[in-house]
């Protein structure tokens, strides 16, 4: 017997919900020239799984779990957003629930005890958890401090449940080509299970305190994730390290996203190693990066345009390709116009730039899905079918080409910038032969 709407379980099934993700999970790939999602094998079947992705790009890492297959999730959210009633209503109805702070006071404490309640008994039912351990996002290659939620969640769930339900924590390590770019591209990278039931029985059987287990649960979360990402530490020569791993990785198709990946990580490492090896070195190479990296962004040069071995030839090539693509592009702006000038106005409400590609998305899904379905209705009763099933699917894209549209401008614009910029052109071929050293 279905349960009524009332005495509904955040882990029940939900048909309108399940109706719903198929558009949601279409508009998150959309929203990316190219997603990938790796070793999706590793996901534990019949067993209570809590994911923890890092979070770098705020509701878009949550949304690449949830993507990353189709089994039903419910996710840990700062309870901070769950103030406004309506907004609550709305998460809740998406399987998200709120997660207090302890620090936040006494009540917060009650609320963190209902909180890992909730989440017990939707491990109990099959139902995987998502949470963000670093609990706050930060749009950089590095992690945040592990937070105590993951800790008190999977011991708490294992007092529960004990031995005969195992419990994994499945590390996601989260990628982005760009954090602020629509359309760019994303990799989820499923990190091996971590059967977290094992490890505190063992270690409680070893006579280790809670205190110790719960911490020990941290750096195993922390140091897995590490392994998973592009990860650089968070020191005064962050900036410079990945101004030099962009420029190495450059050369590669941003569409071979893995391969990319794999570069970045291989130099990170390498500067790691003369940093250890040759400090003056590594100290003079990271110095001249960063000088580097001010004057490159004061005259407004992407990284990738950089790259081009012919950078006059890539331009005027760029301008030929650019000129019968901008009545195409018109075209496909008016259709859309309600979409991405609505998306642009909201961002500008963000002073946080890692909002942005997530308030794009959710306009895209709302507004464009509404939006299509008028023009392709108009379509059908004042053109003739043929016309408008033609007309239909062009449209189909439409806010994406634009977006597509305006970054190709962009890097059109900066190739041209570097042509005329011969100094910086040469300079940073010189650091890159230097980096082919080390």
């Amino acid at each position: 017997m279905c349960k009524s709407k009332k005495h509904r379980e955040i882990y029940d099934k939900d048909h309108l919900y399940a109706f719903l993700r198929y558009s949601v999970d279409a508009c998150i790939k959309a929203s990316y020239q190219k997603i990938i999602f790796l070793n999706t094998d590793r996901i534990p079947r019949d067993a209570a799984v809590i994911f923890t992705p890092n979070h770098c790009d705020a509701l878009m890492d949550p949304l690449l779990v949830l993507a990353a297959n189709r089994d039903r999730k419910v996710f840990i959210a700062r309870a901070d957003i769950f103030k406004k009633p309506m907004l609550r209503k709305l998460l809740t109805f998406f399987k998200m629930i709120p997660i207090n702070r302890i620090r936040d006071g006494i009540r917060s404490v009650t609320a963190v005890e209902q909180t890992i309640r909730v989440s017990i008994k939707v491990l109990e039912n099959k139902v995987s958890i998502c949470i963000l351990p670093e609990g706050t996002h930060r749009p950089m290659h590095s992690l945040l401090p592990i937070g105590k939620g993951i800790a008190r969640i999977a011991c708490g769930a294992y007092d529960a449940l004990g031995d005969n339900h195992p419990i994994y924590i499945v590390p996601v390590g989260v990628e982005y080509g760009d954090y602020y770019r629509f359309r760019s591209t994303a990799m989820a990278n499923i990190g091996e299970p971590f059967n977290v039931s094992e490890f505190i029985s063992s270690q409680r059987q070893e006579g280790m305190s809670e205190r110790d287990i719960m911490e020990a649960i941290r750096q195993q979360v922390k140091e897995r994730l590490q392994e998973l990402i592009v990860y650089i530490d968070d020191d005064e020569q962050y900036e410079a390290v990945w101004e030099l791993a962009k420029l190495h990785s450059g050369e590669i198709c941003k569409c071979r996203v893995k391969e990319r990946f794999d570069a970045n990580r291989e130099i990170i490492s390498r500067i790691k190693q003369l940093r250890e090896r040759d400090p003056k070195k590594a100290s003079a190479l990271l110095g001249k990066a960063d000088k580097l990296r001010e004057r490159r962004l004061k005259s407004k040069v992407s990284i990738n345009a950089i790259h081009h071995k012919h950078p006059l030839l890539a331009a005027i090539l760029g301008t030929l390709a650019l000129l019968p693509g901008i009545l195409l592009f018109l075209l496909m702006a008016a259709a859309s116009l309600p979409v991405w000038a609505l998306s642009e106005i909201l961002c500008t409400r963000f002073k946080d730039r890692a909002f942005h590609n997530s308030v794009r998305m959710v306009v895209f899904w709302v507004v464009w899905s509404l939006l299509y379905l008028i023009e392709v209705v108009l379509l059908f009763c004042f053109a003739p079918w043929q016309w408008a099933l033609a007309a239909a699917i062009i449209l189909m894209p439409a806010p994406l080409f634009v977006y597509d549209f305006f970054e190709f401008m962009r890097m059109l614009a900066s190739i041209w910038r570097i042509v005329f910029n011969r100094k910086l052109r040469n300079e940073y071929r010189e650091i890159k032969n230097e980096l082919k050293n080390i």
